[in-house]
């Protein structure tokens, strides 16, 4: 049984990715008998889908999570909404920018995450960990991460979502701009804490480990 997490490299002005550094800490790690792996994603819009497609098969998690920064942000947002919409106001990091194309045309204009998002923002305020429901993970690259990663779950019987981070504080810094932090021990606690409560989440229970093994008991 394994968990799959996506982060993203540096880009723009955030030499620092805190995503990054979430996603590699918790790499290997195992939370409630789960592996771990984790996948740091290039910040272009020509190479995400492949390389999530690819793992989601590939791995066949349980439960997949991508971790995004997103400058300006004072607390951990879980997103509810992906919306298949491609739009950036800056290039990605190979130059590119899109203007408002779909990322799927055969797929509806937008899908909620299926995981409790809203028990989540309450489970980590209750430990002290800031947080807050979003809804609009915006039209970059975390956007459509998340779009693909909820797609590619239906397919292999999983759970995809999608969590923002604010910066730290050298990503703050770095960024030369009059930016909040938050510790990077926090969020690195705010996301494990994240994992531990999807996977205790009754709408985890019904999934197979494989396709011929009875359903998992969440204890």
């Amino acid at each position: 049984m394994s968990v799959l997490l996506f982060g993203f490299g540096k880009f723009s002005d955030y030499e620092e990715n805190p995503s990054e550094i979430v996603v590699s800490r918790l790499n290997n790690s195992v939370i409630r008998g789960h592996k771990i792996i984790g996948k740091i994603l290039p910040v272009e819009f020509e190479r995400v889908e492949k390389i999530i497609v690819d793992n989601i098969s590939n791995v066949k998690p349980r439960l997949v999570l991508g971790i995004g920064l997103a400058p300006g942000r004072t607390k951990i947002t879980p997103e509810k909404i992906a919306i298949n919409y491609k739009y950036s106001r800056e290039p990605d990091n190979s130059g590119v920018r899109y203007m408002g194309e779909r990322i799927d045309p055969s797929q509806p204009d937008g899908v909620f995450s299926d995981l409790p998002v809203e028990g989540l923002v309450n489970y980590l305020n209750e430990e002290g960990i800031p947080a807050e429901l979003s809804l609009s993970a915006g039209g970059y690259l975390c956007n459509m991460a998340m779009f693909i990663i909820l797609r590619e779950c239906k397919k292999v019987n999983s759970r995809g979502g999608f969590i923002h981070i604010p910066c730290h504080e050298r990503c703050a810094i770095l960024s030369k701009k009059d930016l909040p932090s938050m510790s990077m021990e926090t969020i690195v606690r705010g996301i494990t804490l994240s994992i531990e409560y999807y996977l205790k989440s009754p709408s985890l229970s019904f999934i197979q480990e494989t396709p011929n093994s009875p359903p998992m008991n969440i204890k």
